[in-house]
């Protein structure tokens, strides 16, 4: 008998040798499930980690033009509203609000680690730097929007930027600091180098159709004093279709992700379903339900990835990001986003 012959016992039937193969694969998917736990944990380093500081670091920078320009112009909102005393919320209602917002939403999108959760997500793409990215914005998160132009350009990617200027509350809502002013400034101090392309109104219709005429009238003097061309098409599929033209030239290709900012008709349109897209779409193709499909739903048609910052509360679960902290979290501290530290180099 061979010493390979398994030994018989009564009431037994030995098993067959598993196969090679199966073992190989079950040793591989063991090991890949293993490297996901961790990397959920934050126990490893993400690959990124330098871009995501550096993206967090650029938001920092942004956070602290902006609370200077800000307080210049008698602007600063009190500490129920700002308790970190960031600058990127504005004033309650203006002229130029658009609708009802949540401050908790807006304070969260002022954590500069939404910048490196950011660079996490591009990254997954794989995009080559000077790839175009079309990102929209809108005044209603001005700490997701500084969040997303500092992600693109920490990468190397080319931001295409397209704003819709109205706010809803807490945005960017003051006639005198809209969002092309912060951005304007934002460029000025060397911190981004993004230049909006286009704008429009935004409220009702994306042409101001929840404001009033001063509201309309000063957001298309702040188009004005800074040499964006504003768009006013109507109807809403006529502006839209005119958007995406427009960021389709200054891409010069096809782009490789749209980032979307904010709930502006520019972004989602008039769709019913629009509020309930997920915060990441990738290889999936986007519905929209009676109304016109906004940049958002365009660009999942055209095989486009989009990353979609609205939902600030289930993007901060989702994504391993306090909603609403005080204080603000230190940059690199938190490890769903950023993994572990990398190790020190050795002399």
């Amino acid at each position: 008998m061979r010493a390979s012959t398994p030994i018989r016992y009564a009431g037994h039937e030995p098993l067959s040798p598993t196969p090679f193969v199966a073992l190989a694969v079950a040793a591989a998917l063991s090991v890949a499930m293993w490297q996901l736990v961790e990397a959920r944990l934050g126990r490893l380093t993400h690959p990124a980690h330098g871009e995501m500081v550096r993206a967090a670091q650029k938001m920092q920078a942004a956070t602290q033009v902006a609370r200077a320009q800000r307080a210049e112009l008698g602007l600063s909102q009190p500490p129920a509203f700002d308790p970190n005393r960031t600058g990127l919320l504005g004033s309650e209602f203006t002229e130029t609000t658009t609708s009802l917002g949540d401050p908790a939403a807006k304070r969260t999108a002022t954590n500069p680690d939404l910048a490196a959760a950011l660079v996490g997500r591009i990254a997954e793409l794989e995009l080559a730097r000077g790839t175009p990215v079309l990102v929209v914005v809108s005044g209603s998160f001005i700490g997701a929007n500084i969040a997303a132009i500092a992600a693109v350009e920490t990468l190397g990617l080319k931001p295409v930027l397209v704003s819709s200027l109205g706010a809803s509350m807490h945005g960017a809502t003051d006639a005198a600091l809209t969002w092309l002013d912060i951005e304007t400034e934002l460029r000025a101090k060397g911190v981004i180098a993004a230049k909006s392309i286009a704008a429009v109104i935004g409220g009702g219709g994306g042409v101001g159709g929840t404001m009033g005429t001063d509201g309309i009238a000063a957001l298309r003097a702040a188009a004005r004093r800074h040499g964006v061309p504003l768009v006013e098409n109507r109807p809403v599929e006529a502006l839209i279709d005119r958007l995406y033209t427009l960021g389709a030239a200054a891409a010069g290709d096809r782009p490789g992700l749209l980032i979307n900012s904010g709930g502006s008709v520019a972004a989602l349109g008039t769709c019913a379903n629009g509020a309930t897209l997920p915060p990441m779409t990738r290889g999936q193709v986007l519905t929209c339900t009676d109304g016109t499909p906004g940049l958002i739903v365009r660009a999942s048609n055209a095989d486009m990835p989009v990353l979609h910052l609205l939902n600030m509360r289930a993007l901060a679960a989702d994504w391993g990001l306090p909603f609403d902290p005080v204080p603000l979290p230190m940059v690199g501290n938190n490890r769903a986003v950023y993994g572990m530290p990398p190790k020190p180099r050795q002399r």
